[in-house]
């Protein structure tokens, strides 16, 4: 989406008819309006919001100009609109919305004013057209469907990452649905709407089949919806544990920063001994979860050839003290026998006359071989049990080498965690640091129970997950056997042929995202910020910093959520998901008012040399005290500027009511 043109006519201090044509050129992408305070810079983003979404953030809802309202009489109509003009995939649109305001009271008040009374909901208009390819006919799309259309464009709950005010900015990157935005920016959101939709349309596959024919399938059906439903609740408990855990570990590390403020060196010292050796506890539970594993793993290896060798052993005698009568030929059966018996001969030359010994022996052999005798099984299970027996033979080794590398971890630990307790026995020593301590402690307890909560959670839905599976084998088991139901399962392993490579591919693709994400953020943070400091993407796309050092202050959120931002448009800008199966990459305009109101001099410098190289396109409405900062760095990518100015009276007083954007010379 390229935005061409703005126009407005009597919406709000915008009177008359007023246009704005924003640069569309790639190398000078930037479009200035510059303005003081109370000019309508703000009016101009919230412009935008009403016309493509529908959107109403002033104080006043009445959109109307003031002084044209203020000179209606009973009955009398005036009307605002907004257009925008823009381009997307090589078609230019063009979307208008209006309010038709009629009089309904006129009347003189105390003061001595007038007071004028609209209609409370004024008749709305909304149209959208595009040119075609002739660049002369234009098409109107059908009211009904603008609203999907736009979605298609740039939907409206994505909308506030790029029309947004000065006191919106600092809040973008804390934002708690940024996974969402993510998603959707990148158009993640059609792999995983086609994968979600899939995967309903399995679940009522599965749901169709008829298990009427058979107690256990039936039985296995009415359990899958009770355990569904218990799935569900499950992953929002651990969903919740899972935010409580992010906020509390916030908390810890927000007390552990006020700590490190504290000018007693023996509680620095301590608290600087406290964090290593935090660091070094973590890193020792993970080895112990590892160990862990690897011991279930050592012990899930052939546990039953283990536990069943006396038994095997016993039964290996059995059969070794009558191997005379079970040994056979190994791959010959009665069938060979009796050729040779017909034939009268061995295949050694020995005659194999009745009653003679030879005949005798080959009928002996005769009588182990299948089906008369067992001989060839017995056979096959000492072939099969000794190969068992042999590859368990380091099974006890392994687990008591496992369960040795546990138990030194744990002592470790222990020791850790005495260590741990000694500093934070010399922090609450402190008078100053107590309080904060304590507060550091609680936040800790916290987290561990949130903790718990989680991992509770998770096995849950582990076994959860387990018994659905359990029961989908039990009904497919039925269902491949049911001639009733062949279609059905036929559809339903297509559905899962399908849904496994929609997840897969939005996994790699999400994967890359993430990634992508966070080298970018951390490239335009570092650029743009004059500290040191580096940025982390968690699995939720929310936005943190590696460590809390002091507190953050609102230039600081400006800053990241720039980065933020930048990075954001920078990856849509670059189409990085593009590839011959599916093109999932984006153009989006930045529409800001005042973005530097709450950024110092330098980060202003900072920023304007990185956002026109990551957007399309730039509009921005600033002030004239930031535009001198601003300009030095940011000329040579302005291709039209304007000014914001009010009209005067007669007295040389400007007139708040009534505003003009005109051209004016960067």
């Amino acid at each position: 989406m390229i935005i061409n043109r703005l126009e407005m006519y009597n919406f709000r201090q915008y009177i008359g008819h007023q246009s704005v044509d924003f640069s569309t050129d790639p190398d000078k992408n930037v479009t200035v309006l510059i303005g003081i305070n109370t000019s309508g810079k703000t009016t101009i983003v919230r412009a935008f919001e009403w016309c493509l979404y529908g959107k109403n953030g002033f104080e006043d809802p009445v959109l109307l100009n003031s002084d044209v309202r203020a000179n209606m009489n009973v009955g009398d109509v005036q009307e605002t609109w907004v257009s925008v003009n823009f381009t997307h995939d090589n078609r230019e649109y063009t979307l208008r919305r209006s309010f038709k305001y009629v009089c309904s009271e006129r009347k003189a008040v105390s003061d001595g004013t007038v007071e004028v009374s609209l209609n409370k909901k004024p008749e709305e208009k909304l149209t959208l057209e595009y040119l075609q390819s002739d660049g002369q006919t234009k098409t109107p799309i059908d009211r009904s469907n603008i609203t999907e259309s736009m979605d298609r464009v740039l939907p409206r709950d994505l909308s506030d990452y790029f029309f947004f005010g000065g006191e919106r900015i600092s809040s973008i990157a804390n934002r708690t649905d940024l996974s969402k935005a993510v998603r959707g920016l990148m158009r993640l959101d059609v792999l995983e709407n086609a994968r979600d939709h899939l995967g309903k349309v399995l679940k009522s596959f599965q749901g169709s089949i008829d298990t009427s024919g058979d107690a256990n399938a039936q039985r296995a059906k009415d359990a899958i919806e009770t355990y569904k439903i218990q799935l569900a609740q499950y992953e929002q408990d651990r969903t919740n544990a899972d935010q409580q855990m992010q906020y509390w570990n916030d908390k810890e590390k927000e007390h552990s920063a006020e700590l490190a403020k504290s000018d007693v060196e023996q509680v620095k010292k301590a608290k600087a001994e406290r964090d290593r050796l935090e660091r070094t506890i973590a890193s020792e539970k993970q080895r112990l979860e590892n160990a862990v594993k690897a011991m279930v793993d050592a012990f899930n290896t052939r546990p039953f050839v283990f536990f069943g060798m006396p038994a095997l052993k016993k039964t290996m005698d059995l059969l070794e003290s009558v191997k005379d009568s079970t040994e056979c030929v190994p791959g010959m059966d009665q069938d060979s026998i009796d050729y040779l018996l017909n034939r009268g001969y061995c295949i050694c030359g020995t005659h194999l006359d009745p009653n003679t010994l030879p005949y005798q022996r080959v009928m002996d052999e005769r009588r182990k071989l299948p089906p008369e005798h067992i001989g060839a099984v017995v056979m096959n299970y000492k072939n099969k049990t000794e190969g068992y027996m042999a590859g368990s033979e380091s099974f006890l080794t392994t687990l008591e080498s496992r369960y040795k590398e546990i138990r030194s971890i744990q002592r470790t630990l222990g020791l850790l965690q005495d260590d741990y307790d000694a500093q934070a026995g010399i922090i609450i020593d402190d008078t100053d640091a107590r309080a904060i301590e304590a507060k550091r402690k609680d936040a800790h307890a916290h987290y561990i129970e949130a903790k718990s909560d989680y991992d509770q959670a998770t096995q849950s839905i582990g076994r959860c997950k387990e018994n659905i599976r359990n029961c989908e084998d039990t009904i497919s088991k039925y269902a491949k056997n049911s001639k009733k139901n062949e279609r059905i399962y036929r559809m339903i392993a297509y559905s899962e042929a399908v849904y496994e490579w929609l997840n897969r591919t939005y996994q790699e693709k999400e994967s890359t995202v993430r990634s992508q994400l966070q080298q970018r953020v951390n490239d335009n943070f570092s650029r743009m910020y004059h500290g040191e400091r580096s940025i982390i993407i968690d699995d939720k796309y929310r936005v943190r910093y590696s460590d809390i050092k002091t507190e953050e202050s609102d230039g600081l959120k400006a800053v990241k959520s720039f980065a933020f931002i930048a990075s954001l448009v920078s990856m849509a800008k670059d189409k990085i998901l593009d590839d011959q199966e599916m093109q999932l990459g984006q153009v989006y305009p930045l529409v800001m008012d005042a973005p530097f109101s709450n950024v110092d001099e330098i980060h202003i410098d900072n920023i304007c040399k990185i956002l026109p190289q990551t957007a399309n396109q730039v509009i921005m409405a600033v002030m004239q005290k930031d535009w001198g900062y601003a300009a030095n760095d940011l000329a040579p990518f302005v291709g039209r500027s304007y000014v914001i100015a009010k009209d005067l009276d007669a007295e040389g007083h400007e007139i708040d009511t009534s505003t003009h954007i005109v051209p004016a010379e960067v």
